[in-house]
């Protein structure tokens, strides 16, 4: 079917790394084959964007989460944030540009509900200009488990607002009734669109003795860099490369390279091309964000999971990936120099299972919106 092209906007908003601006970002290239997209995006801005005639991109003043309070923070000034929330409704007033066939929301109202007023002031003006247009959500698999008070408030807005739910994962894996006790009361809203995952390499280097350690996007596991430092003087025929966060500042950095104790270690910034450097590297170690779980399962590196110790999303999601044979989990205690070199010799000594992993939920989700857009009133769409 040919599809008109309509207008789609996208709203984005991350707090920590930049999985939730990554797994978007491939969905607006999907949705881009046959509808124009106007994307709002706030939070780290470390993805590379979209390049097309139909694509148009507004990033907010910056709101981003702070480990010490709890709460929101200007990372710029440190201080009130009132007038960020003003500045980021006058540029989200001077971007908009109706009328929009649907609306799509990355994690909210599962997620992101502090940013509530401005999202649902978002979709008063949409749906004022556009009429009744579909609201999607897409939200990752796993969740940080809430009470029941909270899971029934977002029963009821997801009741209220969402048409449909699409959850990036493989049910086979991990579903989302595993972290959300309250799912029933949405099943028939959710849609399985596997793993927004990254396009299967080209090509398929030889592997390096490169041992790639990965802090991630956010300001979070920087006691992985330093077991790993501690570790390489034991493992010296492999290179240790050291990837910081891309909220790692030069003091961080600096600390990291006083601590290295053998020549095989380099410690650099944040990597753009991670793909290309795990596709040629021995093995990776990393915490278990989805997007770097995604990355390693798609290049087919062997790899060591550490969860981000504020949350217990990743431990969940490390647990089924590494029964499923994809990875295998790293526990505090395993960040002990003489444990971690254990851990890595017998990573390295595996071989990598050749089953598969339901790994195209951008194209499903972009094909699953065009499907409802173009059906009578918004119907549900089965896959």
């Amino acid at each position: 079917m040919t599809h008109r092209r309509r207008r789609i906007l996208y709203y984005c908003q991350s707090l920590v790394g930049i999985g939730h601006l990554s797994a978007s970002l491939r969905i607006a290239r999907e949705l881009l084959a046959h509808h124009d997209v106007d994307f709002i995006q706030g939070g780290l801005d470390a993805a590379a964007g979209l390049e097309h005639a139909g694509y148009r991109n507004l990033k907010l003043p910056t709101l981003l989460h702070d480990d010490d309070t709890g709460g929101l923070v200007d990372p710029e000034s440190g201080g009130p944030i009132d007038a960020l929330w003003q500045a980021r409704a006058h540029a989200i007033s001077e971007f908009l540009r109706p009328p929009y066939a649907a609306i799509v929301i990355e994690f909210f109202p599962f997620g992101r509900r502090r940013f509530r007023r401005e999202i649902y002031a978002l979709f008063d003006v949409v749906r004022a200009a556009s009429g009744a247009i579909p609201i999607f959500c897409s939200v990752r698999e796993v969740l940080i488990p809430a009470d029941a008070r909270t899971e029934r408030k977002i029963v009821a807005m997801v009741t209220k607002d969402i048409h449909t739910v699409f959850v990036r994962g493989d049910p086979a894996i991990v579903a989302l009734d595993e972290t959300f006790a309250q799912v029933d009361a949405i099943r028939a809203k959710l849609v399985y669109t596997g793993y927004v995952a990254p396009d299967a390499p080209g090509a398929w280097p030889p592997r390096q003795k490169t041992i790639l350690v990965s802090q991630g996007g956010g300001d979070v596991g920087r006691e992985l860099l330093r077991a790993a430092i501690l570790a390489a003087p034991s493992l010296p025929g492999y290179r240790f490369v050291l990837a910081a966060g891309a909220r790692t500042g030069a003091q961080a950095l600096a600390e990291l390279k006083a601590q290295v104790r053998s020549a095989n270690v380099e410690i650099v910034p944040f990597l753009q091309n991670f793909q290309q450097h795990l596709l040629e590297s021995a093995l990776s170690i990393s915490l278990g964000g989805d997007n770097t779980m995604l990355d390693v399962i798609t290049t087919r590196t062997p790899a060591l999971a550490y969860p981000y110790q504020g949350s217990s999303e990743q431990a969940v999601r490390i647990a089924r990936l590494a029964a499923a044979g994809f990875v295998y989990a790293l526990e505090p205690a395993d960040l002990e120099p003489s444990r971690l070199r254990a851990k890595i010799e017998h990573a390295l000594a595996t071989p990598y299972p050749q089953h598969r992993i339901a790994a195209h939920g951008a194209r499903v989700t972009a094909k699953a919106i065009g499907k409802i857009l173009d059906g009578p009133g918004g119907a549900a769409v089965a896959l």
